[in-house]
Order: structure tokens, then sequence, then C-alpha cells
């Protein structure tokens, strides 16, 4: 995807650049058909606000879709999570397990997004928050909020798979409301830079940015504890998401004593052989406890990975423009 020398990764980069190019043009017309009507948006009945992006991997949707579900609650209202449930085992998605648990809705696993939008209704929900689904064009939406992570807003500047952008940029045309997420991981000039972007991308949208917050850490036994109770711990940090770097620099910035990481597969299923890898790793590193992200700690209920294992509670925060969003989010809920 970058920038690795040598004449193999240069004729590995042409032939994705030429597998990417068909894929845009295709993701171009099909956005474009769906702005003309020729392919139609299903109504679902009820409000409905999207939470998604532009690239693969993390920029923060499920803490995103969290507080959105949040301010929904405060609003009076009873919102339900559709989600597709990516690399869902037997049935059971990470993400959706993770959603349920931060937010206390009713949470519908389904990639048929229509049909998943009847089982809420019929759960009772009045407005569907649906998670990851931008380029799920099908279902009609009063509201899309799509996430630009601040470090690779483009996903090294080409769609898949010789970048990670799910479609062109110019899909953000269609947005409602554009969140810059991690926007603390770049300098001022930097992301005033991405902004100046964006507003030429997305010139009707509103520009926000938020930041991923450690709210507490959680320990073996369910209690939450302050971020801090972390501090000269040793402790050896693992997860599977898809931004790992991030995980282990906040642990670190929370005063942890570091001995070791371990960066497994996004959306990694804890079988017995992973188990004991991160069993071998916390070993090897001396560590007395093992720190995980939430949404690994959900798919952790029966291995014994030899050491207590804290998980540490990230939320979403809106740093600028919290108020216009959260009205937009409102206004929209009323349909």
């Amino acid at each position: 995807m970058g920038g690795a020398g040598g004449t193999a990764a240069a004729l590995l980069r042409a032939g994705l650049l030429c597998a990417s190019l068909p894929y845009s043009a295709v993701m171009r017309l099909r956005r474009w058909l769906y702005r003309r009507g020729v392919l139609p948006a299903r109504s679902a009945g009820v409000p409905v606000i999207c939470v998604g992006n532009l690239t693969t991997g993390g920029t923060g949707k499920t803490p995103m879709v969290a507080w959105v579900v949040r301010r929904l609650k405060d609003a009076g209202k009873t919102p339900a999570i559709l989600t597709r449930g990516y690399k869902a085992v037997d049935g059971v998605s990470d993400e959706a397990e993770l959603l349920g648990h931060l937010t206390g809705a009713d949470v519908v696993v389904n990639g048929d997004r229509a049909a998943g939008a009847e089982t809420a209704l019929a759960g009772g929900a009045d407005v569907l928050v649906m998670d990851d689904g931008y380029q799920h064009r099908r279902l009609r939406r009063d509201l899309d909020i799509v996430l630009v992570d601040a470090a690779n807003p483009f996903g090294f500047g080409h769609c898949l798979p010789r970048g990670l952008l799910r479609e062109p940029p110019g899909a953000l045309r269609d947005a409602g409301a554009v969140v810059i997420t991690r926007s603390d991981a770049v300098d001022a000039d930097a992301l005033e830079r991405l902004r100046d972007r964006l507003r030429v991308l997305a010139p009707d949208c509103s520009l926000h940015a938020a930041v991923h917050r450690p709210a507490d850490v959680i320990d073996a036994d369910g209690q939450r504890h302050p971020a801090g109770a972390l501090s000269g711990r040793k402790v050896l940090a693992f997860c599977g998401i898809a931004a790992p770097d991030s995980f282990f620099g906040t642990v670190e910035a929370l005063g942890a004593d570091l001995s070791a990481t371990l960066a497994l597969p996004d959306h990694v299923n804890y079988t017995d052989a992973v188990v004991a890898e991160v069993r071998r790793a916390a070993d090897s590193a001396g560590a007395d406890l093992l720190v995980t992200t939430q949404k690994d700690h959900v798919k952790l209920a029966g291995p014994d990975l030899g050491l207590d294992v804290w998980q540490l509670a990230v939320e979403m925060a809106v740093v600028d423009g919290e108020a216009e969003l959260a009205a937009k989010i409102e206004a929209a809920a009323q349909g």
C-alpha cells in the first residue's frame, strides 16, 4: 500500500492500481445511480442516522455510534442499532456485543439492513442508527455522519485494492456531517489542511473534530477505576483492532510500564492458539497485568490467559462543533 522500494514492489503497486481503477469507477457510478434515483432507496418508516466512513479499518465508528445513541436517548428517543456483524463467529459479532454493552440499546445484526430495520421496529425502536453503513445505499437515511481519521484520512490516496478507500473521496458530498477523528494525532497545520480539503469535497456539510479519550479502566471483577490506575503497572497490552498502535500509545500515556505489546489480526477470534500466544508474550515480558480493548474483552469470557485482564474504556469526545452535531442528530431523529 505504501512506498516500499524495489522493482517487485513497484510492479505490485502497478497491478493493484490497475485493479483499483475499475473498482473506483463502479463505485462512482453506483453512487451516481442512487443520487439520481435510478437505483431505489427504501424507507425504513422511521428516521435513520448512519455512521460510516470512506476507508477500511478503524476510524472510531463504534464509540461514535455510542455517542449518537446517548444523544438520542437524552432526547427521549428509543434508538436501535443496525449492524452487519462484520466477521461474526457463530452469529456473534464483537462489535455488536460491545455496542449493546456500551449503549443498552437493541442491536440488530443482519447483513440486509432493510430486514434488520423491520426487526428493530418490531422491537419498539423509533429511530435507527446504522453502524458502518455509508456504502449501503439501499436504506434511505435522514443523516449521514462520515468519520475521517486525521492520521490517514484518504487511505493512501487510492481505492481498494491499491489503497484503503472503499469509494472515491467525492462521495463525501452526500454527507450531512463529517467528523475528523483522532484529531489530536496530527499537528495544527496538518489538521487545517485536512479541513480545507474536506470543505472542498463536502461544501454543504458541517465539519467537526473529535478525539478518542480514555474514560476509565475496568478490572477483572468488572469494577471501574480511574484510567491512572494503570500507572506503574507492568503491562502486556494486546488487541485485535485495525489501529493497534493508537491503543498501545494510549496505554503507555496513562503511565503503564508497557513491557510488551501484541497486535493481533483485526476482529481476531480467541482460539486456543491465540490464547497461548498471548500467554507466551506475557510470560516472556514478565508482565503482571494484561490490558486490552473493550471490543476484544467481549470475546474473552471463557479463555484463561493466566493473568488478570483489564479493559481500557475509551469514549468519543467531540471537541469542535459538538452542539451543532447534537442539534443535527436531534433534528434528524424527528424525521
